[in-house]
């Protein structure tokens, strides 16, 4: 009997060694296999969302607010994007690119930044630099005239140019590094 207590009690205890061992190297494994890729695909994989601002007033013209159904049209990209998780939201100084992101910054907590839209060629490096500057996703609200120089500049195909009466359009430009980027043009609200 204190024989088989004996072995039982030492099977017992380098039972638990080994297990011990394994849930070591497993929690080990677990972490460099599975954590470390993740946060690099992070970090290599993004998806910008890219949008024209919503409908704008008639007047001021210089720096229009939007207008009753841009501002609807502003709230609906809270539904549209309720499951894309963002990092940043990118607009120019114009009131109509930043109160079209206002209230999914609200939302969401985020911050607008602001990039200037004076020389053109300027801003299109600026908004590319500012998107590769964060990671993660990203929510850009750009002009009819924009839009289509900023997915290019990503790395994009070439888009039609914007009718100035067109505010749904909603492209989702996918970057996987060392793939060519691939663009999915959807639109949102009312046409």
């Amino acid at each position: 009997m204190a024989v088989s207590r004996l072995i039982s009690r030492g099977f017992k205890y380098h039972l638990l060694t080994y297990i011990k061992k394994v849930n070591l190297l497993t929690f080990i494994l677990f972490i460099s296999l599975n954590f470390a890729p993740i946060s690099q695909a992070n970090a290599e994989n993004r998806l910008i969302i890219i949008v024209r601002h919503a409908e704008k007033a008639d007047t001021p013209v210089k720096d229009p607010q939007l207008s009753p159904k841009g501002v609807i049209r502003a709230t609906l990209l809270i539904n549209v994007l309720h499951r894309t998780p963002l990092s940043q939201l990118i607009a120019t100084q114009y009131q109509r690119t930043q109160q079209s992101l206002e209230p999914i910054a609200e939302v969401r907590h985020l911050p607008v930044t602001i990039v200037e839209a004076n020389a053109i060629e300027q801003h299109i490096q600026h908004i590319v630099e500012q998107v590769y500057a964060v990671q993660g996703n990203t929510l850009i609200a750009g002009h009819s005239d924009t839009v289509p120089l900023i997915i290019k500049a990503l790395g994009g195909p070439e888009i039609q140019a914007i009718n100035e009466d067109d505010y749904s359009q909603l492209f989702l430009l996918s970057l996987n590094d060392g793939q060519p980027a691939s663009l999915i043009a959807t639109r949102y609200g009312q046409e």
